[in-house]
C-alpha cells in the first residue's frame, strides 16, 4: 500500500471519528471541561490538518510542482487534475489552523474548533478526490 494511501485511510478515519463525536460537543464549554473530549477533538483536527498537508505534498510532487511551506503545498493542488480551485482555496487555512491547534492550545477559541467540526466537507472532497486519483495512477 503506497503513503498516499494510508494517509487517506487515515483521513478517512479521523473524519468519520470527528462525525461521531460531534453530537456529543454541544458548546464550547463543554470541550473546556472535558478534557477526554476536548484532546479528543483538537487531536483528530490536528491530524486532520497535517494529513491534508501531507497529501497536498504527495500529491504536488507527483505531478512534478514545488512548494516552500505547508500552506504552498495545498495551494499547489490548484495545479493538480481533479482537484478543483474552489476547493483547494476552501483547503489553504488548514495549516495555518493547524498551527493554531499546535501553539495557541492554551488560549485557543473553541468557538473556531466547532466551527472547523461543522465544515469539514472540503476535507471530505479532498479525499474523495484523491482517492480517484489514486486508484488511477
Amino acid at each position: 500500500m503506497s503513503k498516499l494511501i494510508e494517509r487517506l485511510a487515515e483521513l478517512r478515519r479521523h473524519l468519520d471519528h470527528l462525525r461521531e463525536i460531534r453530537p456529543r460537543v454541544t458548546d464550547a464549554e463543554t470541550l473546556r471541561r472535558d478534557l477526554s473530549l476536548h484532546n479528543d477533538v483538537l487531536y483528530s483536527l490536528l491530524t486532520v490538518c497535517q494529513l491534508v498537508i501531507d497529501i497536498s505534498g504527495e500529491l504536488a510532487a507527483r505531478h512534478g510542482l514545488r512548494f516552500e511551506n505547508y500552506t504552498d503545498a495545498v495551494r499547489a493542488l490548484v495545479e493538480v487534475p481533479g482537484i478543483p480551485p474552489a476547493l483547494v482555496r476552501q483547503l489553504v487555512p488548514l495549516p495555518g489552523f493547524r498551527n493554531v491547534l499546535i501553539h495557541e492550545y492554551v488560549n485557543l477559541d473553541f468557538d473556531r474548533v466547532i466551527s472547523a467540526l461543522d465544515h469539514l466537507q472540503p476535507v471530505e472532497e479532498l479525499q474523495q478526490a484523491a482517492l480517484r486519483i489514486a486508484s488511477s495512477s
